[in-house]
Order: structure tokens, then sequence, then C-alpha cells
């Protein structure tokens, strides 16, 4: 389909990108996710040249599967060539219950702790389901759209897209951090054929001179 087919059927919905987009906005907030953007698609040119030099130095480990591809990783539309737009969502999963203190066991062996992100279902089918949801609305208010979900195992950098989308800024741990949720927050992705309204305003680097995340690193500085 054309874009000047898409403008028109968009149009004759009564709507523009910036109304379009709003809606999209309210519909994922409705269905749970904390904090949501939309982005155009480009190419992460300075995240993919620092993901090159990552794995160059061999910090992927046993990870092989980083190495495939790395320009894919940086440009959605290597897998979804249709890519217009990008919806970036991030689900809230902290817990406040603390961990029990286990010391070593009667035969010696010491019981370590469970993240909190593993502590319900698994995130990728919680944060998959509400995608898959949203993009079920999206194609029911306007037919001619298609999307594809991307939540951890799909070739996407979630944290570059999400800091692109406004949602917070990569700290020096090389997670996203949210002013909202600290770092306790699932990501995920919606691909979309649209051209929707884009949020070009992003969250300044907060850190300053904190350097707690680096401290209680076992690696320290060497990665």
């Amino acid at each position: 389909m054309t874009a000047a087919i898409k403008d028109h059927r968009q149009e004759s919905c009564g709507l523009d990108r910036a109304q379009m987009s709003a809606l999209i906005k309210t519909r994922a907030l409705d269905l749970g996710f904390e904090k949501v953007g939309i982005v155009r698609v480009d190419g992460l040119l300075s995240e993919q040249a620092r993901l090159e030099e990552w794995l160059r130095r061999g910090f992927h480990g046993e990870m092989s599967w980083m190495a495939r591809e790395p320009g894919q990783r940086a440009d959605p539309r290597g897998f979804f060539p249709d890519t217009r737009s990008i919806v970036v969502v991030a689900l809230n999963y902290y817990a406040p219950h603390q961990h029990k203190v286990i010391g070593p066991s009667a035969d010696g062996q010491t019981t370590g702790k469970v993240s909190r992100y593993a502590w319900g279902d698994d995130y990728h089918q919680v944060v998959g389901d509400k995608l898959h949801s949203l993009l079920a609305s999206i194609r029911e208010q306007w037919p001619e759209a298609s999307g594809k979900v991307c939540v951890d195992i799909q070739p996407a950098m979630d944290k570059a897209w999400a800091a692109r989308g406004g949602l917070g800024w990569i700290g020096k741990h090389t997670n996203l951090i949210t002013r909202e949720f600290g770092s306790w927050v699932f990501l995920g992705e919606l691909l979309l054929n649209l051209e929707l309204e884009y949020d070009h305003e992003q969250v300044g680097d907060q850190c300053g001179s904190c350097t707690l995340c680096i401290d209680a690193c076992p690696h320290r500085s060497d990665c």
C-alpha cells in the first residue's frame, strides 16, 4: 500500500497524526503500561558503533547470537521493512517484598536470590500480550495498519529506542533509568507501518558524578 493511500485512509477517519498518536498512547496506558513514547524509525548509528565495539572486545561472552547482524539490531527495517513508527513502552515490575536472608544449608550449599523481574509470569509473555492487544486495537481503528511486536527476543535495541522515546536515560550501568521507577521496568516496542507524531524530547543524563552502580559491580570499570 502506498503512502498516499495510507494518508488518505488516515484522513478519512477524521484524525490527524497527533490525534492518532494520542489515541495509541491512551490505549497503551489503559493496557497497563506506565510509560509510552513514539519515535520515527531511524538507524541507531552511534548505538550501532558502540555495539560493534562491544562485540569486538568480546564482552558478549557466550551470547553468540549478539554478534549476528548487528546492523539489523540498529534498524528494525531489516526484519520489518514497512516500519515507519516505533511505539516504545515501559512496564514497572518493582515489588516491595524483601528477599529472605538465607545462609548456608546443612550440606554447606548457599541459596541464591531470585531477581524481582522473575518473581511473576514470564515478562516476554506479559509485555508481549499487552502489545499484541495494542496492535489489535490499532488495526480495529485503522484496518490498513500492520505491525510487529518486539520484547527482548527480537533483534531490537530496546534501551536505545526507549531513550529515543523519552522514557528515560541510559545510566552508567548501561540500563535505562526512568524518573518514576528507576530501572525497575520491562521494555518493549511495537513497530508500525503508520506515520505518526513523534516524541523528540529526550531525558538528559541525571547520573552526574554518582558511581554507585560502578562501585557495586564486580567487574567495576572493566565493562
